[in-house]
């Protein structure tokens, strides 16, 4: 919102011609420094700035990421502010991403295309595995600049080095499960909304579980008992998040066929879920590898950003407005990306942020892992996904689209309920397992312990 008054602005850029009239806002004049956004006819351009539909999103991990930082400085409640900085970060890096494939307008309406005006923005990029790669590659850069910043302190990185073929071919195989299932995630977001997206990647359990049973076939993994209640719960929750799926996308859907072109993003979450449950069976079946936090990030990275580059050449349909915009039905994502740097430099320049998040998030991220069990992280991870969902439809304020009328909004509200108790439920029961076991395994040596004792005091009388 600016002054009635202002003048329209029209700017080309190679075969664009962008129109602004009088209703660009002072959100997309930020650069222009303080001064302008403290003069009184954009008090109102401010406000809605922050009460827009690209801030609101980030209200709740924004909180969660301060929450943590905080409760992480008193050391009775260390544990609960590290999880707390894991769900900001993690709901953080999903909606950024959400808003970089899916919701930012790349093109906007009303724009000259060889001619022709678009007739609605051109929202998100499909580049998932061209963006993924990018992230990698950047992440790499990040890890190269603060290792080149810390050389000369006493917290000076000291990478691990790799000598044995087994090591360099379990990072190859862990970076390009992980980049994969990164790649395809992002893809995702491009056809469904981020709450479907992370319904369904709440399902990880289950997905879980089964890659690992698979992989015990091949006689590469312990076959895990089947338990009726864990298989029940795991069932129940895979239920309800196809409830929620179900009912979000034909729900919100003004036609079958709308809803129906959602589907393709559904098949890639789910293989995106299945590639992340594979790498964290394969991560027991090649075993540790004692890599720290930043180890990890950069070894990662490069496997990572080799094997997802052939799949950024491949022709892919374009979706959307794309084929008016590109003049062709095909392109490949690295085809797309050299365009948008060209022509939508604002897009651009969220991927390029996006990769300096996602450096940021994984460093957080193997942190928790590494300072946590393996099963507080699980139940941290899984239990994040399906609370932001719940949060956003708690808090209405903060939704960007409203909720359907009764009964779809009734359904909504029970599959995600019945989502997060099912697989909170199950993954309590995991915990509770691991436990029992760990004390079953400490009293035997405890046991041996107190022998060797006695032994000691009759060896010291003699």
């Amino acid at each position: 919102m600016g002054s009635e008054n202002s003048t329209p602005l029209t700017v080309a850029k190679g075969n664009l011609t962008v129109s602004k009239g009088s209703n660009y806002s002072m959100a997309g004049n930020l650069h222009h420094g303080a001064q302008v956004a403290l003069e009184p006819t954009h008090t109102n351009s401010m406000i809605d700035f922050v009460e827009s539909d690209t801030i609101k999103p980030f209200i709740i991990p924004i909180v969660a990421l301060l929450a943590g930082a905080v409760t992480m400085q008193a050391p009775k409640v260390v544990t609960v502010g590290k999880l707390m900085l894991y769900f900001g970060a993690q709901s953080f890096m999903n909606i950024f991403m959400g808003l970089v494939v899916r919701t930012h307008v790349t093109v906007a309406k009303g724009t000259l295309v060889d001619g022709v005006a678009l007739e609605n923005d051109l929202r998100g990029c499909p580049v998932g595995f061209a963006l993924t790669a990018m992230q990698q590659f950047i992440s790499l850069l990040c890890y190269l600049v603060l290792y080149a910043a810390l050389y000369a302190t006493p917290h000076r990185i000291t990478p691990k080095q790799i000598v044995s073929l087994g090591e360099v071919v379990r990072i190859i195989i862990f970076g390009g499960v992980f980049g994969m299932s990164v790649a395809l995630n992002h893809f995702s977001l491009g056809y469904v909304s981020i709450a479907v997206n992370l319904i369904i990647r709440s399902c990880s359990p289950l997905t879980t579980f089964l890659s690992q049973q698979g992989l015990a076939l091949w006689k590469l993994y312990p076959l895990k008992p089947c338990r009726p209640l864990e298989i029940g719960l795991m069932v129940a929750g895979v239920f309800f998040a196809c409830a929620f799926t179900a009912t979000k996308i034909f729900c919100g859907s003004a036609t079958f066929t709308e809803g129906s072109s959602a589907f393709p993003g559904c098949i890639l979450c789910i293989a995106s879920l299945l590639c992340g449950s594979v790498n964290l069976a394969l991560a027991g079946v090649l075993g540790e590898m004692k890599l720290s936090v930043y180890d990890t990030v950069a070894y990662m990275s490069i496997p990572a950003f080799l094997f997802l580059m052939p799949f950024c050449l491949i022709q892919k349909p374009l979706p959307g407005d794309w084929p008016k915009v590109l003049n062709k039905l095909t392109a490949s994502d690295f085809e797309i990306l050299m365009w948008t740097s060209s022509n939508a430099p604002s897009a651009f320049e969220l991927f390029v942020m996006s990769g300096v998040f996602a450096f940021a998030y994984n460093i957080i991220q193997f942190t928790i892992v590494h300072t946590l069990s393996p099963a507080a992280t699980a139940f941290g991870g899984n239990f994040n996904k399906a609370t932001l969902v719940f949060l956003t439809l708690l808090l209405p304020f903060l939704q960007v689209h409203k909720l359907p009328g009764y009964p779809c909004n009734l359904l909504i509200w029970m599959a995600v309920i019945g989502s997060v108790a099912a697989f909170s439920f199950f993954i309590y029961l995991q915990i509770l397992a691991k436990q029992k076991a760990g004390k079953e395994q400490e009293g035997p040596m405890l046991q041996e312990d107190d022998n060797d004792d006695e032994d000691d005091d009759s060896e010291g009388g003699c």
